[in-house]
């Protein structure tokens, strides 16, 4: 990749032809051409890759057995198109679970209410003691407390089963496929990559290393040219676009 500097200068081009004599007076002829601007050229060359402008790791949420694939390499895919499949047994299972707890926690919230309030009846009347009636109070706040604490287990079930579809978060071309059917992915520290998508390949960009000698010569806005090794008799042309302050260390340079 070359980036080109501009700078103008006028240069006066003239030439002069020299007539002398040990015995003869010297005599000069001149030639004159008009004044022109030229641009004088420095360039910075440096080796980078080509990569989308815009790209996304799309990953999953639980842990699982992929069962199905629906997408490979260069498939074309839309945002929201369902792209991959994991086993559904046990997230299925949890959310049975959930659902089942919530039930229990319901039933003892109702009878925990009726319990409380029979002793708070009994209380106003005089007929058992303070304590009791807190104990009645505090195991229908409780019960309370279970049931919404069981609703949540529910929703995190459900969404959780709603995570083992993969639908693509945008329209684009995939670009890596990092799993295949049978495979077991685990979300437990970091979110697995199966697929990354490229949204438009036609909007590309170049991640050049420049070596720290050059780079104070490249600006923002300067004009680039660069070849690719595929097409080795084009000349693409760009700008720079970013200039980043993060360096990089190779080979303890």
């Amino acid at each position: 990749m070359r980036t080109h500097t501009f700078i103008k200068a006028a240069m006066l081009i003239t030439a002069a032809a020299v007539v002398s004599s040990c015995h003869k007076k010297i005599e000069f002829t001149y030639t004159e051409v008009e004044a022109a601007v030229q641009d004088v050229t420095t360039s910075v060359t440096a080796t980078g890759t080509i990569e989308p402008v815009t790209s996304v790791d799309v990953g999953t949420q639980v842990s699982g057995i992929v069962s199905k694939l629906y997408v490979d390499y260069n498939s074309v895919v839309k945002a929201g198109q369902i792209i991959a499949e994991l086993d559904r047994t046990n997230l299925i299972s949890e959310l049975s679970s959930a659902q089942a707890n919530l039930k229990s926690a319901q039933s003892d919230l109702d009878y925990q209410k009726t319990n409380y309030e029979r002793f708070k009846a009994l209380y106003d009347k005089g007929l058992i003691s303070a304590n009791d009636y807190e104990q009645a109070r505090l195991s229908y706040i409780k019960a309370q407390q279970t049931v919404t604490h069981q609703r949540e287990s529910v929703k995190k079930a459900q969404t959780n089963l709603g995570y083992a579809t993969i639908t693509s978060p945008i329209d684009g071309v995939v670009l890596k496929k990092e799993v295949e059917e049978g495979q077991t992915v685990a979300s437990s520290f970091n979110t697995p990559t199966l697929f990354t998508i490229a949204k438009d390949l036609t909007d590309m960009r170049v991640i050049a290393d420049v070596d720290e000698a050059d780079i104070g010569e490249v600006k923002e806005g300067q004009r680039v040219s660069f070849t690719v090794d595929a097409f080795p008799n084009d000349t693409f042309q760009g700008a720079v676009t970013q200039v980043r302050q993060q360096p990089t260390t190779e080979s303890n340079v």
